[in-house]
């Protein structure tokens, strides 16, 4: 990882300006710097300061969206700055960050959301979550905020492939994709009830057990993956653990499963014949969770994957590891056979 880059500037440049093009996230090492935007509600500019150690810009840039804001700098300060992959590879294996800033993410969304349906006087009573879907979306496009609507209208056409508003979000959307002007053409959006089409990993409309699987808990739905693994039924859990591992976690104990989930992903696509797959999958899990309680396992199964590759120094090593790894048990006998094996 190349790592951030320290950057100074002085006391009333612009780091970057709002509908900028975002690509990089922040950190105040000291200084002030102010972030500057219009409410959605009245329109008037708000500004709020940056705290020391403060990340700013992160939103923007893992949406790959404009930015929302403008920030300036009030005095002479220093940054810390992320490239996108660089920050990704930082925050990895950081689960107390991930989940502060999923908290900070989440009360920001609450409060917009908050603040559309006051506007649309929806406090009293909300309607179905496709109308509000795209309530919501046209909202934000008739107020100029390209980006929240294009969101809007993708999350729209993707949970209501077939719905009762999908020709008029694919037309919002193409038009506020160009930054086109709401079009005053269009009726306005009457209220109708209708029920989502779940979505496969294929893009297609999800089967019974799909959907019925969306419905449970993060635990719930790794202890049915586990069932099917510990039977060896590596076709049933394959999906469950690919969900699990694209999934946003929210609380620690769902971090650490997640963690868990990966190593049972990989050994899936292993015994699946996705061998390249797997061993990129299980080399993340041993980086990313290096005292996760499968680590030991999962380089048995890499050093296994290098032997079918032939690529004999790789295994030995593996294995090699393997067999130094506490503490004494059957992955110990194993790498420990295998290794004099390979050595000859």
């Amino acid at each position: 990882m190349a790592g951030p880059v320290i950057r100074t500037y002085k006391a009333g440049s612009i780091i970057y300006f709002e509908k900028d093009k975002a690509e990089e996230i922040f950190v105040l090492q000291n200084g002030r710097i102010a972030l500057s935007y219009t409410s959605i509600d009245n329109h008037v500019e708000v500004k709020e300061e940056v705290k020391k150690g403060e990340f700013f810009g992160v939103k923007s840039a893992l949406g790959k969206y404009p930015r929302e804001e403008t920030a300036q700098v009030l005095m002479n300060s220093s940054v810390l700055v992320f490239k996108y992959y660089d920050f990704e590879e930082f925050v990895a294996n950081k689960t107390h960050l991930i989940l502060k800033m999923m908290k900070v993410f989440s009360n920001q969304l609450r409060q917009i959301h908050s603040k559309v349906r006051e506007q649309l006087g929806q406090l009293a009573e909300a309607r179905s979550p496709s109308y509000e879907l795209m309530n919501v979306g046209e909202v934000f496009y008739q107020n100029e905020e390209f980006g929240h609507a294009i969101y809007a209208f993708k999350r729209y056409l993707h949970h209501y492939p077939g719905g009762k508003y999908s020709q008029r979000a694919q037309e919002l959307l193409n038009l506020a994709e160009k930054n086109s002007p709401f079009p005053t053409h269009l009726p306005p959006l009457v209220y109708e009830v209708e029920k989502p089409t779940a979505r496969s990993d294929s893009g297609g409309p999800a089967s019974a057990s799909q959907i019925q699987e969306s419905s449970l808990s993060f635990k719930d739905l790794f202890n049915k993956g586990l069932k099917f693994f510990n039977s060896k039924n590596f076709n049933e859990a394959f999906p469950i653990y690919k969900s699990l591992v694209e999934k946003q976690v929210a609380t620690p104990e769902e971090a650490k499963l997640q963690g868990q989930a990966n190593f049972y992903y990989g050994i899936c696509q292993k015994n699946l014949g996705k061998t390249d797959a797997s061993y990129t999958t299980l080399s993340l899990y041993v980086k990313n969770f290096p005292k996760g309680e499968k680590v030991k396992e999962a380089i048995l199964n890499l050093a296994q994957i290098s032997e079918q590759r032939n690529d004999v120094d790789k295994a030995i090593l593996l294995y090699n590891k393997v067999a130094m790894m506490p503490p004494g048990d059957q992955f110990t006998l194993e790498a420990r056979k295998k290794a004099a094996q390979l050595k000859g």
